[in-house]
């Protein structure tokens, strides 16, 4: 075994010794290989050995390469694990540390072409990287490992066939020169051109942002740099012009004085052939003008020194950028190193001027920032080690059992993100990062105790108030991976915590904690003996969370082993035989987002149903809600009558509409939300939004294993409204929450008289008192009539395509179906008692207690927690049953494991004007949602 390589999988070496200029031939795998391959050499890139190369000699059209850096524990692509980065074959991305947006792109590689990586600054807790292809310089990236020794050259293989020549560090005989790049090789995106004769970097297909960048940053032998603007726009506006960092800063920046990005737009218009530059100065002191340190940087509109800025410039340096628009096509570049005696003069007049205030500024960010361990709640055997930049929390070896860390400042609206890498776990260990009250006994997990929420790493579940309900079920996390909670919306109700992997939206949970002064993070450890060490990235230290674009199908909150198909915006699901799968959107919709739709690609039938769409609150509002119009999901599913008017390639989508623009998007206020059939609004239901607003869902029953969306229509408006409408539709259902307010009183009377009989005291009654039924028949019919009546003035105002809403109908098959649904087995020491119930619960077989309460008494209580154990499923069975005979109760029907699981396809039905929508409107756990 040669100890110089670590080796795992399919990999094997036809040539081991190391020698100047010679390679080292390496093959990986079969034909449709899956098994992962890793190659690492042991010894570490250096600054005296910063460069290794990668010849590919062969590759099967599906296989992967991935070359990079990595530390000697990655079991995953390099790029696809904490501080690791890695160049991928088939889809030209360069990731760090998962995270692959940057100004410079990559592009694919695979047989015959040459691949190096150069680190080009190794930096105290970053370091900067340039890789080549075929040697020319395509992608700057930061390599976020602080600790130098484990700078490994990595390759990686998967599904396929690869052979390939490496000449690693050792074996270099000259490095490539990084100071004398040409303007012509600076890193520009594939669908640029560079025009050799005219020097013009042009943007033919006129794609906005599109970015030419320097692969090396500015510095004292590379002052400033000049762009001529070719082409501009008759209004005056030109190409973009700026200084951005290696790749986006991890974990975001907090001080002013470093952002990662900066531009400047002149007030003037532009003409053809002026000029904009930028140019950076250091004190005079500077030893090493790429290392973090406080700089002046300027701006030169043609030839003149035109504004300042102090900045802090990270590790590295900055690199110039130039963003060409659709309507600035052309520009030219020069670099330049010399500076008149006049400029430099007035650079040292302005950088003494701007020191003094930068200098407070900088000092106040590192007050904020700094980690003081009165900061800490902490357990006995937690280690916190900080610096200026991480906090190492460890467990030593052998100390078994849960350990805990808080940290004692709430997040914030402006510090609202906080993120934990995983660096060493085993297998049997289990983190948990959560948000709770300083107030809480720290002796249960973040999620299993009311107002907490909490992210289990061993089983990917997402908990809140002691449940994991939800649309999504969350990722299993462990050693390589991040584990984030960012609180997405902060509402005086409930608050929502968004969940995520790899920086990567997993899912989404109510908070229920009022108090926003005590959402302080919280970090659970649960160790078995082994050692563990985490980094954590408090809020304090991060500045903004990670952005999801709702137009991005891998940013979506998807189930674990989905495939995504980024260009077709295809999602392919794992195998889901047994239950219903989802994807939700990261975020709800709003007024800039409004709107959105999937397309039926699939045939179907009435056995093999296509996708639902709904939209859903952030999780199951508890208590469910008891009004028609707060609603906590809100689902068509083109099934039975209603697949007859759909067919395969029609778009199906949910929108929603703010009657009233004045009001605050987090202000609960009337919503209306329109289901459209290709672009055609067919529904209407107006609802209160609820805290947090409505998640755009699309559910997969069991036999769909493909949904594709279509983003071209996120933000629309609809001509089948006009404001007369809207005014009718909005005045119409507040007359109906006054009505329903008005009944309200007479509805509870009713029903509790039907929960009576439905309650574990009451279970050897097979059957409804004909005096109840007949008094709830009797309310039932006359509030269908109204129904009806407001019904016809909605379709007489909208389009005769719109459906007609009458899910009061309903209501006496929900109470039907409660009789048979019981699970509870009631002991009877507690039947006479008023305030106190207990019962054991059949279905999930424990004990179970009920205590009367201001807001409900012990029979409410029991009818709410009934009302979470029921099935999409057998509420349709039931209620197909009840149909047949009015006023009496089947006999009960136990909800078995596998019953609770799946998802009828009955559960909603809803066509044209010829058939009625039917919706329940007592719904349970979210898996009786899909």
């Amino acid at each position: 075994m040669d100890h110089r390589f670590r080796i795992v999988g399919d990999v094997s070496m036809k040539t081991k010794s190391i020698m100047k200029a010679r390679k080292v031939e390496i093959n990986y795998g079969k034909k449709n290989s899956e098994e992962l391959g890793i190659i690492q050499i042991r010894e570490p890139l250096t600054t005296e050995l910063p460069y290794f190369l990668v010849h590919v000699t062969k590759c099967d059209p599906d296989a992967t390469i991935a070359i990079g850096i990595a530390s000697p524990d990655i079991d995953n692509h390099a790029g696809l694990y904490n501080n690791s980065i890695g160049y991928h074959s088939i889809t030209g991305r360069v990731y760090s540390s998962y995270k692959v947006h940057a100004n410079t792109l990559g592009v694919p590689y695979g047989k015959d072409d040459t691949i190096s990586l150069y680190v080009t600054y190794f930096g105290n807790y970053l370091s900067t990287t340039l890789f080549y292809l075929n040697k020319t310089p395509v992608a700057t990236r930061y390599h976020f490992e602080s600790k130098k020794e484990r700078y490994l050259p990595t390759i990686t293989f998967s599904g396929g066939r690869i052979d390939v020549a490496v000449l690693w560090q050792q074996a270099v005989d000259q490095l490539p020169s990084v100071s004398d790049i040409p303007i012509s090789q600076w890193i520009r995106a594939p669908m640029s051109t560079y025009n050799s004769q005219t020097t013009y970097f042009e943007n033919p297909s006129k794609l906005e942002d599109l970015p030419v960048q320097s692969p090396i940053p500015l510095g004292k032998s590379f002052r400033y740099f000049v762009v001529t603007q070719q082409d501009v726009l008759s209004s005056g506006k030109g190409a973009s012009v700026g200084l951005a960092t290696c790749s986006p800063l991890k974990p975001t920046p907090t001080c002013s004085l470093l952002k990662d990005y900066y531009t400047w737009y002149p007030k003037l218009k532009m003409k053809v052939g002026n000029t904009i530059g930028w140019g950076v100065f250091y004190d005079e002191e500077c030893q090493d003008d790429k290392a973090e340190q406080l700089c002046l940087v300027y701006v030169m509109f043609n030839s003149v020194i035109v504004d300042a800025l102090f900045v802090l410039q990270p590790d590295g340096g900055f690199m110039p950028v130039v963003l060409l628009q659709p309507y600035a096509t052309k520009v030219s570049i020069e670099k330049m190193n010399t500076q008149t005696k006049e400029d430099l003069t007035r650079l040292q007049t302005l950088y003494k001027q701007m020191l003094g205030p930068a200098v407070e500024v900088y000092e106040k960010d590192v007050r904020e920032r700094e980690l003081v361990r009165d900061y800490f709640r902490q357990s006995e055997h937690v280690s916190i080690i900080v610096n200026s930049q991480t906090c190492v929390i460890s467990i030593p070896k052998n100390e078994s059992g849960t350990h805990y860390v808080q940290f004692l400042k709430p997040l914030t609206y402006d510090r609202r993100f906080f993120f934990v890498e995983l660096e060493q776990i085993s297998e049997q260990s289990q983190i948990i990062i959560g948000v709770a009250s300083s107030k809480n006994s720290l002796s249960k997990l973040p999620g299993l105790v009311t107002d907490t929420v909490g992210y289990h790493s061993s089983e990917g579940k997402l908990y809140y108030n002691n449940k994991d309900v939800g649309n999504m079920k969350g990722h299993v996390c462990k050693r390589g991976d991040t584990m984030g909670i960012e609180i997405e919306v902060f509402d005086k109700d409930m608050s929502v915590a968004l969940f995520s992997k790899n920086f990567r939206p997993v899912g989404t949970r109510f908070l229920t904690l009022q108090d926003h002064s005590e959402f302080m993070p919280t970090i659970m450890i649960e160790s078995y003996g082994e050692p563990i060490e985490l980094l954590v990235y408090w809020h304090t230290r991060v500045s903004v969370p990670p952005h999801f674009s709702v137009r991005n199908a891998e940013d979506w909150c998807i189930p674990e082993g989905t495939k995504v198909d980024i260009k077709e915006k295809v999602f392919q699901l794992p195998p889901h035989f047994d239950t219903s799968s989802c994807i939700q959107a990261p975020y709800s919709l709003h007024r800039k987002y409004n709107h959105f739709e999937i397309v039926l690609i699939d045939k179907f039938s009435e056995n093999n149903p296509p996708p639902a769409i709904a939209l859903c609150t952030a999780s199951p509002l508890d208590p469910p809600p008891k009004s028609q119009f707060k609603q906590d999901y809100l689902r068509f599913w083109p099934t039975g009558d209603a697949a007859k008017y759909i067919k395969q390639g029609d778009r199906l989508g949910w929108g929603i509409m703010y009657p009233d623009e004045t009001i605050a998007k987090e202000e609960e206020q009337l919503v209306i939300c329109y289901l459209t059939v290709n672009r055609n609004v067919g529904y209407v239901r107006v609802l209160f939004q609820p805290p947090g607003g409505l998640y755009p869902v699309v559910i997969a029953p069991p036999n769909v294993t493909r949904i594709k969306m279509d983003f071209s229509g996120t933000r629309i408006s609809t001509q089948d409204f006009t404001d007369e409408q809207v005014k009718s539709i909005i005045s119409d259902a507040r007359r109906q929450i006054e009505e329903e307010h008005k009944h309200q009183a007479h509805n509870f009377r009713s029903v509790r008289r039907a929960r009576k009989t439905c309650s574990p005291a009451n279970l050897d009654k097979d059957e409804v008192t004909d005096e109840t039924t007949s008094s709830f028949v009797t309310l039932i019919n006359d509030m269908t009539t109204d129904i009806h009546s407001k019904n016809q003035q909605f379709n007489d105002s909208l389009r005769p395509e719109n459906l007609t809403v009458t899910d009061i109908t309903m209501k006496k098959k929900t109470i039907d179906l409660f009789h048979q649904m019981t699970d509870l087995l009631l002991f009877p020491s507690s039947r006479n008692s008023p305030n106190k119930a207990v019962a054991y619960d059949l279905k999930e077989k424990k004990m179970v207690e009920f205590y009367a309460d201001n807001q409900e008494n012990v029979i409410d209580k029991l009818w709410s927690y009934i009302g979470r154990h029921v099935s999409a499923e057998t509420i349709t069975q039931i209620m197909e049953a009840s149909t047949k005979k009015e006023g009496t109760v089947t006999k009960k029907s136990r909800r078995t494991k596998d019953e609770g699981r799946q998802s009828s396809t009955k559960a909603i039905t809803t066509s044209s004007n010829q058939t009625k929508a039917r919706q329940t409107k007592k719904r349970t756990t979210r898996e009786s949602r899909i």
